[in-house]
């Protein structure tokens, strides 16, 4: 079963008079344990393409298939359970509760039990936050923060992990730390990860980069042997120089 189907996407805001077409017919087709990045600038519809296949934005066309399941065929409720078990999503400003530890963070998509438990210390674990379980997020910094962030996307073992900008809020450092930590995550446990980004030096960890443009499927690129984001930046301008002229 492929993770994630995305068919002929479109989908318009409304703004007075001059409503706005954020997504354009987008197709995208992410396979198991394949990372991709999707990259465009400020408005070229990264963000409401994931906010639509996370099932938080209704689309006006088009269909968004995760595991197969076709989310336009799900009522509110069922769609907010399926996306518990299905989706883990990761923000970029973390999305905490700042009156709950890191622990209980972690813990609020799942359901109690020891089951739980067991795996939340493994994810304290492997993501170096065994220490820190007990702390709240004021406590944290930004790194842990975003990781304690994305052991909570996982603690529901979903089928795909989404990533908006994930490590925005973060400086240069701790952004590579968050990246390889996803690459490793991808590597190791055979994940589906996809990441939005404007960012090269984000972008050069996945498999792909998908990139968009005014809502449209621009064109995308092979990452698996770039490890220079330079490299990627210039794949990247290159792209829209050619689409341009």
């Amino acid at each position: 079963m492929v993770p994630l189907v995305v068919e002929d996407l479109w989908k318009t805001f409304p703004r007075g008079d001059s409503p706005v077409t954020a997504l354009r017919g987008v197709n995208l087709r992410v396979e198991h344990g394949e990372f991709i990045a999707i990259m465009g600038a400020s408005g070229s519809g990264k963000s409401t393409l994931l906010h639509a296949v996370a099932g938080l934005t209704n689309v006006d066309s088009g269909r968004v298939l995760i595991d197969g399941q076709d989310l336009s065929e799900l009522s509110d409720a069922r769609l907010t359970r399926f996306r518990r078990e299905k989706l883990g999503i990761v923000f970029q400003s973390f999305n905490l509760i700042p009156s709950l530890t890191a622990e209980d963070n972690i813990r609020l998509p799942g359901t109690s039990g020891a089951e739980l438990d067991k795996h939340v210390d493994q994810l304290l674990e492997r993501l170096g936050m065994q220490a820190r379980r007990r702390h709240k997020p004021g406590a944290l910094s930004g790194g842990e923060q975003q990781r304690i962030a994305i052991a909570r996307a996982l603690v529901c073992d979903p089928a795909i992990l989404l990533a908006d900008e994930p490590t925005g809020s973060l400086d240069s450092v701790t952004g590579q730390e968050i990246c390889e930590l996803l690459r490793q995550l991808c590597d190791e446990q055979q994940r589906t990860i996809v990441v939005v980004t404007h960012e090269p030096h984000v972008a050069m960890w996945a498999d792909r980069v998908v990139v968009l443009r005014d809502g449209e499927n621009l064109a995308e690129f092979d990452t698996r042997h770039i490890n220079d984001p330079q490299e990627v930046a210039s794949r990247y301008q290159s792209l829209l120089r050619v689409e341009a002229s």
